[in-house]
């Protein structure tokens, strides 16, 4: 076996609650959601970065309100579990869980009127069929990085793991990051 595949069959999750940060981080940070299994299990990583949104009016930084959405294209119920927010929490929207072929999501302010982030901005998620144990079900794990230039630009790279057998995309055509004002949003798919 190869270290990296020892790696994620390492560390055991007792529970898991929306609001807990876990121990036993990978490569980009995120948590191992896999217990001492005797199976093979499959887990794919990769980033993305996020469009500048074009034709933005120049602003000052306003709240740099980050909406994170997920497609659910899955035949399950997804649940949301969050690890890692910076910011305020403002809520998820509706509907909640997020039934199949629903877009649904969740909203951060992620600095206050005028203020520009201190970098780096970071959310990091997953939406999961199996909210007691993710490493079980299908689980898309996302981390959202918010950066600011000397220049006072943003921008954003989306990294993401997935779990139990899940395909997990960005869709670039539905998001983006506002250099001017770091308002976000990311659209992602889970299948």
């Amino acid at each position: 076996m190869t270290r990296n595949v020892k790696r994620f069959l390492a560390v055991s999750l007792l529970s898991l609650t929306p609001s807990i940060a876990f121990a036993g981080q990978d490569d980009f940070g995120f948590s191992d959601f896999l217990t001492q299994r005797s199976e093979f299990v499959s887990v794919r990583e990769g980033a993305i970065e996020i469009p500048a949104l074009r034709g933005a009016p120049a602003e000052s930084f306003g709240p740099a309100l980050e909406n994170l959405f997920v497609q659910n294209q899955t035949t399950s119920t997804l649940s949301l579990g969050l690890q890692t927010v910076t910011g305020t929490f403002n809520g998820v929207f509706n509907p909640y869980p997020c039934p199949p072929a629903s877009l649904c999501g969740y909203q951060v302010a992620a600095t206050s009127p005028g203020v520009p982030p201190t970098p780096p901005v970071v959310q990091q998620y997953y939406w999961t069929a199996n909210p007691s144990n993710p490493a079980a079900g299908k689980t898309c794990v996302w981390r959202l990085e918010v950066s600011v230039d000397a220049a006072n630009n943003c921008a954003a790279t989306v990294f993401f793991g997935t779990y139990g057998g899940a395909v997990c995309t960005v869709d670039a055509a539905r998001s983006f990051i506002d250099p001017a004002t770091c308002q976000t949003q990311i659209v992602t798919n889970i299948q």
